[in-house]
């Protein structure tokens, strides 16, 4: 009789797993599918040329994919910086979300599954004030990739994660200056940031197929 009763428990419990997971959301998602829009903001620490110094990044991504960046980045007026102040603007995208989920890869755990999709590249234009008593707008580029890893396992929530941007300037493009990728103004910045998902409108990944 105990047998049996274990046994009963224990295809309960079974049968009861999978909806457990989905309730939980661990279908892959881990939230995403609750909305089209995937906002991220960080503050960071950057190391560069002359030191440490501020980061901070605002991105909004559609389906958690590819979307609009804007970066603030000060000096502090460190005069051995690249720059005392840089302001960019450009596009994000992360390429591995959609793909990993549509061939129904992302089966935990759920710390690794948002770990790997939130490898992201991203290119924008620059606009730096150099060091010194002149202020003036520098034009420039920047290239970049960077990878978080969740606190929570969940989309939305904090995440911790690192930065690595490669920049050069018109005055480098054409030849005017000799300097080498860090004198550019390149750097490496480690990030506190937080992710958040919300439905817009714009479409709703929670549809089903359209009744005939």
């Amino acid at each position: 009789m105990m047998r049996r009763s274990l046994l009963a428990v224990a295809a309960t419990v079974t049968s009861l797993w999978p909806a457990t997971l989905l309730a939980q959301g661990v279908d892959g998602s881990y939230g995403r599918v609750e909305g089209d829009l995937l906002f991220n903001g960080s503050l960071g620490v950057s190391v560069g040329e002359g030191g440490a110094g501020f980061d901070t990044h605002v991105g909004l991504l559609y389906l958690s994919t590819a979307g609009i960046y804007g970066r603030y980045a000060e000096a502090f007026g460190d005069e051995a910086a690249a720059f005392d102040r840089l302001f960019a603007t450009g596009i994000e995208l992360r390429p591995v979300f959609l793909g990993r989920y549509a061939l129904d890869l992302e089966r935990g755990p759920a710390h690794v599954d948002l770990f790997l999709d939130s490898f992201a590249l991203l290119l924008g234009a620059t606009f730096s004030d150099p060091i010194g008593p002149e202020s003036t707008v520098v034009p420039g580029l920047e290239f970049g990739a960077s990878i978080e890893f969740p606190i929570l396992p969940s989309a939305s929530g904090p995440y911790v994660g690192v930065l690595g941007l490669i920049r050069t300037t018109d005055d480098d493009l054409l030849g005017y200056r000799d300097a080498d990728l860090i004198e550019r103004g390149s750097s490496l910045v480690f990030t506190l940031s937080w992710h958040q998902i919300f439905d817009s409108g714009l479409v709703d990944l929670r549809d089903g197929a359209r009744p005939d």
